[in-house]
């Protein structure tokens, strides 16, 4: 199987360690943001074994080399055009979130990845998928299988946080229209948690965002919140900074809590503490046997399904951008 890679904003190390697993033909790479970072990446390729054709070009690339799969983590606000492009080639795309900026690209991503699915049918298992590689840690993985064993029950309430330090990042960051915004890049972790292992679907939004201390970066949002009515009058919230000090013992702070009918989830720590009628209790942690690059290859090869679904991807974006347009708007958006 071969694989080409579109920039080097993003996490594209989640592919590396099962392209080498399988012997993958790491065939191409190209650079097509001046903020993507060449030397790094290029240095971290060749520890994997790796050393891949430098195009300047990744509509070249992709014609010249025709891979399985695309993996795209350049500027947020270009990653869904270049989705597009590949998915029309036949090519999987493995993609950073968010997988676009606007809902309108979300809209056209959407009805090309179906369309072009359907067109190779047959030929072809045609994937896409979001990086939400966070959910394959122990914690999440395990708090995904309890919530699914149906013991909290009816799911009524969620909170969820995702926490990060400032860092040094790109000058990017600070335009707001090329990075998409702190809820789509940030917040849309905790959204996915609370969709996806929560089981809740979200049908309205409310939120707010501020670029206070946000330390010099232009219009990057420091902290935001999310507030969300879903379906069965059930109810969620979530908070997403980039404001954890430089002290602190981690770069993130995430956090998932649910509560059910029959008790109460809390992610906190790597931790997953239950209280139920049992009492309070930690679980056992769950280590997953593989990883989200590795079982989305695998669902290309009709060998398995990918956790995270391209459903899970596009309704996680659709939720994240119909939030970010409450806050700009002031309104609560229907999503």
């Amino acid at each position: 199987m071969k694989l080409v890679q579109i920039g080097t904003i993003g996490h594209y190390a989640y592919a590396l360690a099962t392209a080498k697993k399988y012997g993958m033909d790491f065939a191409g790479i190209c650079f097509p943001d001046a903020e993507d970072r060449r030397e790094r990446p290029m240095m971290l390729l060749s520890r994997f074994g790796f050393a891949p054709k430098v195009y300047e070009d990744y509509r070249e690339m992709l014609a010249v080399e025709k891979p399985d799969i695309a993996v795209i983590n350049t500027v947020m606000a270009d990653n869904g055009k270049i989705a597009m492009e590949a998915l029309k080639m036949g090519i999987s795309v493995f993609c950073e979130k968010p997988v676009a900026t606007d809902l309108k690209t979300l809209a056209e991503l959407e009805t090309v990845y179906y369309n072009m699915k359907k067109k190779y049918e047959g030929e072809k298992n045609l994937c896409f998928t979001g990086m939400f590689g966070i959910d394959y840690l122990p914690h999440f993985e395990t708090a995904y299988r309890f919530v699914k064993s149906g013991s909290l029950g009816d799911i009524r309430l969620a909170n969820a946080q995702k926490s990060y330090r400032m860092g040094n990042r790109e000058r990017f960051y600070s335009d707001r229209a090329r990075y998409g915004g702190t809820i789509p890049w940030v917040a849309i972790h905790a959204i996915e948690w609370i969709e996806r292992i929560g089981g809740l679907r979200p049908i309205s939004a409310t939120a707010y965002a501020s670029t206070a201390c946000n330390a010099g970066n232009g219009t990057m949002e420091a902290s935001t919140l999310c507030i969300f009515a879903c379906e069965g009058g059930r109810m969620a919230s979530v908070s997403a900074d980039v404001m954890r000090p430089k002290a602190a013992p981690s770069h993130d702070d995430d956090r998932l809590r649910l509560v059910g009918e029959k008790g109460v989830l809390e992610v906190r720590g790597g931790k997953v503490i239950v209280i139920d009628d049992e009492g309070e209790r930690e679980l056992s942690l769950v280590q997953t046997e593989t990883e989200l690059f590795e079982e989305f290859m695998m669902e290309i090869e009709g060998k398995g399904t990918c956790r995270v679904s391209a459903e899970d991807t596009f309704f996680a974006t659709r939720t994240a951008l119909s939030a970010r347009e409450s806050e700009d708007t002031g309104i609560t958006v229907q999503i």
